[in-house]
């Protein structure tokens, strides 16, 4: 029997912007964060736990604010 890891995915979206979360698709261990918004290239980072790439959303949802 195969196991496998537990798969995660948000999207948070406000006006042009959106914050992903998601599991990478190489590695399904692994998180990743792309922040992308209307005229800006998108900007991807990588995490090795959900609770790292969940901050991470976190900061950059609340930066949205400034």
């Amino acid at each position: 029997m195969a196991i496998r890891p537990f798969v995660f995915g948000a999207r948070l979206r406000d006006k042009g912007r959106t914050v992903r979360v998601r599991s990478q698709e190489k590695n399904p261990k692994r998180y990743v964060v792309e922040d992308s918004a209307k005229g800006r290239p998108t900007r991807r980072r990588d995490h090795p736990s959900l609770q790292g790439a969940l901050r991470d959303a976190a900061r950059s949802w609340r930066g949205r604010l400034n």
